[in-house]
């Protein structure tokens, strides 16, 4: 009697029959990675960082393809309807987690992708115009409080990492500001240095060297442990806010039916790239860290995130 794989192989389903041996041979062609990132950007620094090494790690060129716009949304969509072989990846951050609770009209959801790996993270900073007169946290939440119209910190966007962690802090410091919506957080910078701004939450890359001039001051960084860029700047948690723990993440999703193999195989190559000194050292320049988790845990760390932002994305509304 035939096996049922054999029948349908008769019948030429081709496709189903050449799964096994797609994933065994793969990559035989260049692989494209999207990012929602612009060339040049942050994000993008750290992203090339650790896909230069997967293309040596693979053995094929990899193509970095930036499709920014739309929160991202241009990027995740383009990518789930890609075909599943393992040749169409997409570089996600936090706004993965995020966008379900704040953007309409989506043509994507989180199921549409598998995770593949995490690889990196960076911090994110509370700054404050290097003139401002406070030197700690506590003095500067003192003074927002007392307040009787409320301050305006900049946001790079209503679903952006910063504006998340922003509303986040001050949810639990009980202090009211008014968000000033800006496109991405290159333009908030000047209007922070001046005091146009109060304040501002922004990646610890746009900010680090603005800090160690003086032009800003870092009241408090977001991660789990200090920055190691910024080592003097004490974090949310150690300042009595242990909830307000956000790091701008990155890592790899693969449109939902890729093959199992594929994933592990870039999986795997993942964690030895980032495990190397050089490599750490080359995200430690871009202010980030080398930051692996593999499918598994990258999806249950995913699941937390969205526990964590719908509560947060809940507190947006009537919001700007």
């Amino acid at each position: 009697m035939l096996s049922i794989r054999r029948m349908f192989c008769g019948l030429g389903l081709a496709t189903l029959c050449s799964l096994p041996g797609m994933a065994q041979s793969w990559p035989e062609r260049p692989i494209t990675i999207i990012n929602s990132y612009p060339a040049g950007g942050a994000g993008d620094i750290v992203t090339r960082v650790v896909l230069n090494e997967l293309s040596k790690s693979l053995g094929q060129p990899i193509v970095p393809d930036s499709k920014p716009g739309a929160n991202s949304n241009i990027a995740a969509d383009w990518v789930a309807r890609a075909k599943p072989d393992g040749y169409t990846l997409l570089v996600t951050s936090p706004w993965f987690a995020i966008n379900q609770y704040v953007e309409t009209g989506r043509r994507w959801e989180p199921d549409s992708f598998i995770p593949v790996a995490r690889f990196a993270q960076t911090d994110n900073v509370l700054a404050i115009p290097g003139s401002a007169p406070f030197q700690t946290l506590a003095e500067y939440v003192e003074f927002a409080r007392k307040q009787t119209t409320p301050l305006h910190y900049g946001s790079p966007g209503t679903g952006s990492t910063q504006r998340m962690a922003a509303e986040l802090f001050l949810k639990q410091a009980g202090i009211t500001m008014e968000s000033v919506q800006y496109k991405g957080a290159p333009p908030i910078i000047p209007d922070l240095v001046s005091g146009r701004v109060s304040t501002a939450v922004l990646a610890s890359a746009n900010v680090t060297a603005l800090i160690k001039s003086g032009k800003l001051k870092g009241l408090a960084t977001f991660g789990e442990k200090r920055d190691p860029n910024m080592p003097n700047i004490p974090t949310m948690a150690e300042q009595g806010y242990p909830r307000a723990i956000v790091t701008s993440w990155f890592g790899l999703h693969a449109p939902a039916g890729t093959p199992a193999e594929i994933i592990k195989r870039v999986s795997d190559a993942i964690k030895e790239i980032v495990a190397r000194p050089d490599v750490q050292a080359s995200l430690r320049n871009a202010d980030a860290q080398a930051a692996y988790l593999n499918t598994r845990d990258f999806a249950e760390y995913i699941r937390g995130e969205q526990v964590l932002w719908k509560e947060v994305a809940s507190n947006l509304d009537g919001k700007k």
